[in-house]
Parts: C-alpha cells; sequence; structure tokens
C-alpha cells in the first residue's frame, strides 16, 4: 500500500491527498508511522522520482542557495535532520528521507 499511494502521490498529488483525506483512518499508518518506518529500512531499493534533496553540511557549507538555485523544481519547504534516531530506527542515513518527506 505504501508503494502504491508513494507512486501515486507522484503523478497526482490532488487525487493522492483526495484518497488520503477520504481514508484517513485506513491510510494514517501506511503513510506514516509504523510503516514508513519499514520503508526507510528499504527506501534505497524503491524506484522513485523526484522527492527530496540532500544537501550535506560538509560538502555543500557556504553554498546552499546555489544548490537550492540548481534544483529543477521549486522549493517549498526545508525539513532539517541530522538523521540520527528517525523512529527510533538509529541512524538511517540517506535512507531516512521518507520522514521528512511524510511531514
Amino acid at each position: 500500500k505504501y508503494l502504491l499511494l508513494t507512486q501515486l502521490q507522484a503523478v497526482d498529488l490532488t487525487l493522492f491527498y483526495r484518497v488520503l483525506v477520504d481514508n484517513l483512518p485506513q491510510l494514517m499508518p501506511v503513510v506514516y508511522t509504523p510503516t514508513v518506518g519499514q520503508a526507510c529500512l528499504r527506501w534505497d531499493k524503491h524506484k522513485r522520482t523526484h522527492s527530496g534533496m540532500y544537501i550535506s553540511y560538509f560538502e555543500h557549507q557556504g553554498r546552499v542557495r546555489e544548490v537550492l538555485d540548481n534544483w529543477p523544481f521549486e522549493v517549498d519547504i526545508i525539513v532539517v535532520t541530522d538523521g540520527g534516531r528517525i523512529l527510533g530506527l538509529g541512524d538511517l542515513g540517506t535512507n531516512g528521507m521518507g520522514i521528512p518527506i511524510g511531514k
């Protein structure tokens, strides 16, 4: 269900939110805790369209504006995290991207 919903989110955001709102009690556990934690453990195994950007403090220090300006999509929101202890699962590294996307 999680993968199906993320695919729907990638192709039709309006329909994704309509389905989510109309079925919120049933789908909330699918799009967030606990399912998203399991999805994050396998994040690198699932093919997805663009849905997040990684900015490294060490690699991009002093150039964050430049990196954001080079992103081909409009940046609506920025979620900052150190990635540690995501959902009590520990440091998932880049696999933790499902959490800020969900937020």
